[in-house]
């Protein structure tokens, strides 16, 4: 627990001294467009009339802040930010459209983006080993192409499709073809929007030095429902369904289902800024193991913020009752802690800006019979285009704490321990376009996890180069 302390105290600070730097600076806070459905009307301001900047190239969607250290790097569970109004719970990436390409091409009333990545990737320890590390060349091909339906000029249907196809030099039976295919819907009236879609996912986890290769189907429902009563009121609520399930028998064990639900109301009591309270409730059900079945309750309060030119997001913070449909001996049947939820964009410049992500909630484990776990997460991103060189780059850092609640046998030294994980990263990575459907990216990571279980830590350098395109 010192570890834990120590480690959300560092964490704690470091969200917190940005957040007073920011407010001190005096930035009309704004809430990101993908953390509310219904956006009240832009005040008018007189300004006088003055010649714009001149437009930086627009972000590549796979760098976007706070998605490029994520995917595709790797397949397997590893805490990831969860964002949208559902976080910390719930899964941010269900609600990603698929959409990588850039060029759009008409198909009757229909928009169509091609895309299609190669990237080479070089790997130090691909079984995230703490010994006996091997390396391997991964050739990573991922074709995509999105169909998007506009209607009325305010409503929008899509159907995305993106395959991730890894392709190892030496290990060759590590090589598998994941299929992700997203259908979504977004319906914008005056007072009330709706949005509703599925991500399904079949893919492999790759294998560790602790976990086995799985192949696994992922099917991801989801509604967002906004309603605005007045100009100070809006009420939202959200519902996702979460469903892994392992086509194996002797894996079915860590199948699960998760139920996540939230409802929101907010309220507008400055120029653009709310004030929000909030209630999430995450349904967790194990077909296989019904004895990890459990309800996690969170009610939460915080502040969000409407878009402006310079700062974004929204921060809440709350806490976590969970408790088991089944009371066990030896267990704690009813863990909970506080929770938390920070998710930022301060815009520097047209040019410069620093995604801040912050998260503590109960998690579980799905690659070890679905075990609790708390997990205190920062995700920081800065990203700059060099507009005189057309290059867009970036540097991220990740630190994570996962504190265990049951406790494991250490293999090495036959211990009894209550394991806890401390996960750094650090990413860079540099793009740009070479033609107008071509371009190069080059991006390195260093992941490093240490545990008090001795076989569990490791570290790792991945080094990528590839070539993106949209014909």
């Amino acid at each position: 627990m010192g570890h834990c302390r120590r480690g959300m105290l560092k964490f704690t600070g470091i969200c917190l001294v940005m957040l007073m730097v920011w407010c001190s600076a005096g930035v009309a806070a704004t809430e990101p467009q993908s953390q509310s459905l219904v956006q009240p009307p832009a005040e008018e301001e007189a300004a006088p009339e003055q010649k714009p900047p001149e437009k930086p190239p627009e972000l590549l969607p796979s760098y976007y802040p706070g998605i490029v250290p994520y995917a595709p790097y790797t397949t397997t569970f590893v805490p990831a930010p969860s964002t949208g109004m559902l976080a910390p719970y719930g899964y941010g990436a269900a609600e990603d459209t698929l959409m990588r390409g850039w060029e759009r091409h008409p198909l009757g009333p229909v928009l169509v983006s091609p895309y299609l990545e190669y990237d080479g990737i070089y790997r130090t320890n691909i079984y995230q080993s703490y010994n006996d590390k091997k390396s391997d060349y991964v050739n990573l091909i991922n074709p995509g192409i999105r169909f998007e339906l506009p209607i009325a000029g305010q409503h929008s249907l899509s159907l995305g499709y993106l395959g991730n196809e890894f392709i190892y030099s030496r290990f060759n039976d590590l090589s598998h073809y994941d299929q992700n295919v997203n259908a979504d819907a977004a319906l914008n009236f005056s007072n009330l929007s709706l949005k509703f879609g599925n991500l399904f996912k079949a893919a492999t986890e790759e294998p560790t030095s602790t976990t086995p290769e799985r192949d696994y189907y992922r099917a991801t429902p989801y509604f967002s429902v906004a309603y605005k009563v007045a100009d100070l009121w809006r009420l939202e609520g959200n519902y996702q369904f979460d469903s892994v399930s392992f086509p194996k028998e002797i894996n079915r064990i860590d199948d699960y289902q998760y139920n996540t639900l939230g409802a929101t109301l907010f309220y507008k009591f400055w120029p653009k800024t709310f004030a929000l309270v909030q209630y999430v409730a995450a349904i967790r059900t194990h077909p296989f193991n019904s004895p990890q079945d459990n309800v996690a309750q969170t009610p939460l309060a915080g502040l969000t913020w409407e878009p402006t030119a310079k700062l974004s997001g929204t921060v809440k913070f709350g806490y976590t009752f969970t408790n088991y449909d089944q009371k066990l001996p030896g267990r704690n049947n009813s863990p909970d802690t506080w929770a938390l939820s920070i998710q930022t964009l301060y815009k520097f410049s047209p040019y410069t800006q620093l995604s801040l992500l912050a998260q503590r909630g109960i998690q579980e484990d799905v690659d070890s019979y679905s075990n609790p776990y708390i997990n205190s997460g920062l995700f920081l991103t800065l990203s700059h285009v060099w507009h005189y060189f057309n290059v867009t780059s970036y540097l991220a850092f990740t630190y994570y704490n996962d504190d265990y609640f049951s406790t494991s046998i250490d293999t090495f030294t036959g211990e009894l321990v209550k394991r806890n994980d401390d996960y750094t990263s650090f990413g860079a990575g540099l793009s740009r376009p070479l033609t107008k459907w071509l371009r190069v990216r080059l991006d390195y990571l260093y992941d490093n996890r240490g545990s008090n279980l001795s076989y569990v830590a490791y570290n790792e350098h991945r080094v990528l180069l590839g070539l993106q395109t949209s014909f």
